[in-house]
């Protein structure tokens, strides 16, 4: 054992004392906080103004005065505060759905006023007019003054009382069939379409608001047509507040559907990525050591037992540590949040232990396969068939999920070298399951392991000193009955 934990401890400090493996551990953190740090700056500069006018050609008569009314200066303030109280009230309520105390949403709400307050600084000024046209305005002829608009977005000239309206931005067209509608038309094809004609790179959020706004006031023009009551139908329409909540044995308490899938699938992903990323660094470095003949040397002092061992051992503390730095950053910031339940203290132990097993499985296989090529290309010719099996939980998490108790879940569970994935899987899922499938999976994945490991030393035991042409799965099959 001792020449084991020896080889072992070489198989860790090669890979985790690299300055790749530091770079790449630290590098993703790195790039997030300096995303955070620069973001700010470069948002720091206000977009260019927005000056100029949106002519309107209404040949139905009853749209024009409240295109007027919508582009009025109180009217476009009053839209941008609505905007800004939405967001503050979006976040208010996902912070109470995810179950934070209230100190922390206080503290969230007091960086999102100054991140609103900032947002509203560094707001684009727009100042545009409205001008109505005649109704008899040829389009080519109001599309021409856009034509020759020029420099849209210059400011007002400084000091004018009346700037004018500027350069003309757009041009919304608007037939009378698009309000009254015609009677001969057919079923569900009743109203004609508008025209909404913009300058070339026009602000995106200035075309959004008056796609909006033309399309509000078109149907409240239709509305009032009818004789109804605009600002009334306006309320009955507004869509209904629901308080969700879950009847727990302790009582009920709020409910987050983000939560709810991003917690399983992190902890999915978090296992895939540690499992592969040491098993991959096992297979680079078996071939590796074979092709530069220093596995001819290190077999001089340990047998092929040993020596899978060690590096099996070896790359499986480099995956506990990957598994241990992301999965603590992960469980930091739920107790920054106050929402530490949202992980039970079981299910880290779970993942513990299905990283184990999956992690043992990957690594005799990627050990075995490493041993009997040369090279990473004729490696990926063995690996695809089984790479395909192994995809399956990553292409079906979102089914397993949301019904964690369905056959197909169930017998995935026991299916060897997917299970570890799946029962993590369900385990955080939306029901709770059988208990007696998590010992029996558990079971089935020992299974697994030891055969993978009695199959990838025989492979191991032979391939290790073989070379040339590359072998296939039946050689592979023959190389586990003959050794």
């Amino acid at each position: 054992m001792r020449k084991v934990f020896i080889i072992a401890i070489k198989e860790f400090l090669a890979t985790a004392a690299t300055k790749g493996f530091i770079f790449g551990m630290l590098f993703p953190p790195i790039i997030l906080g300096a995303i955070i740090t620069i973001m700010p700056l470069l948002m720091n500069k206000k977009p260019p103004a927005v000056f100029g006018h949106v002519a309107v050609i209404d040949r139905s008569g009853a749209v024009a005065p409240r295109l007027v009314e919508a582009f009025a200066p109180e009217a476009v303030e009053n839209r941008r505060k609505e905007r800004t109280a939405k967001v503050r009230e979006a976040i208010d309520q996902g912070a109470k759905s995810a179950g934070l105390d209230p100190d922390t949403t206080k503290a969230i709400s007091g960086e999102l006023d100054k991140s609103l307050k900032a947002a509203e600084e560094l707001a684009p000024v727009t100042s545009l007019r409205v001008v109505v046209l005649p109704p008899e305005t040829g389009e080519e002829e109001a599309k021409e003054e856009i034509r020759k608009a020029g420099k849209r977005n210059e400011a007002p000239p400084v000091g004018a009382a009346d700037p004018g309206p500027g350069p003309r931005l757009a041009l919304i067209v608007i037939p009378d069939q698009a309000v009254r509608g015609s009677d001969a038309a057919q079923p569900g094809a009743r109203f004609g379409e508008y025209q909404l004609l913009t300058a070339p790179r026009l602000d995106v959020e200035v075309q959004s608001d008056l796609r909006s706004q033309a399309n509000r006031a078109i149907v409240d023009a239709r509305l009032a047509l009818a004789g109804e009551n605009v600002a009334q139908i306006r309320e009955l329409m507004q869509s209904p507040a629901a308080k969700e909540t879950t009847v727990t044995a302790d009582g009920t308490a709020s409910i987050n559907e983000v939560t709810k899938l991003i917690v399983p699938a992190a902890f999915m992903f978090l296992l895939w990525i540690s499992v592969f990323s040491s098993g991959q660094y096992l297979l680079m470095s078996t071939i590796e050591e074979k092709s530069s003949r220093v596995m001819e040397v290190i077999l001089s002092a340990v047998s092929p037992m040993q020596l899978m061992c060690g590096k099996i051992i070896g790359k499986g503390a480099v995956g506990v540590l990957i598994l241990a730095l992301y999965s603590g950053v992960g469980i930091t910031a739920l107790i920054f949040f106050a929402v530490a339940e949202l992980v039970p203290w079981q299910n880290l132990v779970y993942l513990g232990v299905y990283f184990a097993l999956a992690y043992a499985v990957i690594a005799c296989f990627m050990a075995a396969v490493g041993a009997a090529v040369n090279d990473i290309n004729e490696a990926q010719t063995l690996m695809g068939p089984i790479m395909l099996i192994l995809v399956i939980p990553m292409m079906l998490w979102l089914p397993i999920l949301r019904n964690p108790n369905s056959t197909f879940a169930e017998v995935c569970s026991f299916v060897p070298m997917i299970n570890p994935f799946v029962m993590v899987l369900r385990l955080c899922g939306s029901e709770p399951i059988p208990f007696w499938q998590v010992p029996a999976s558990i079971a089935v994945g020992m299974a697994t392991v030891l055969f993978m490991a009695w199959a990838s030393a025989k492979i191991f035991r032979i391939g290790v000193l073989m070379y040339g042409k590359p072998p296939n799965f039946a050689t592979l099959v023959r190389w586990v009955r003959m050794a």
